[in-house]
């Protein structure tokens, strides 16, 4: 696997900390239809994936990606963590399209995806994260916290 970039591992970082856990800081490989830029598995087969924006033009593809992958992985729930930098260029529809992919694969897998849009600030980051108390995300939160009692 390859190294996950250092600004990408720093957004990780962020968002690992809210959420308790250590990215793996390496890129994940998703059968064929490309790569996730950082990601962390969970022991229930669920993945939380870290996709950055730097330069990409067209981030829905970074969010399309996903419908095969969660489609031929039925065992896998998919949360992905979508952070843009600010000096992030790409259009406007595109960043519709992502919102728009992401809620069509949530509608196909409504109990096993989910999509958090961070076009914020890094420092704004652990605020929305930690304002999440729906779906996946609580249920995530939850087995973190159940995970660590069970480890004292």
């Amino acid at each position: 696997m390859k190294r996950t970039n250092p600004e990408n591992i720093v957004i990780s970082k962020v968002i690992g900390q809210v959420i308790k856990v250590t990215f793996e800081n390496e890129e994940f490989h998703l059968n064929g239809w490309g790569e996730v830029d950082n990601y962390f598995q969970m022991n229930n087969n669920t993945f939380l994936f870290v996709e950055c924006e730097n330069s990409q033009k067209h981030p829905n593809t970074n969010v399309l990606k996903l419908w095969p992958f969660i489609e031929e992985n039925e065992e896998y729930k998919i949360i992905l963590f979508h952070f843009f930098f600010r000096k992030n260029k790409a259009p406007k529809n595109r960043l519709k399209l992502c919102d728009f992919t992401a809620s069509k694969i949530r509608q196909a897998y409504p109990n096993r995806f989910q999509y958090i849009n961070l076009e914020s600030d890094v420092d704004e980051i652990g605020n929305i994260i930690a304002g999440l108390k729906k779906g996946l995300v609580n249920e995530l939160l939850m087995m973190r916290t159940q995970e660590k009692r069970n480890s004292v």
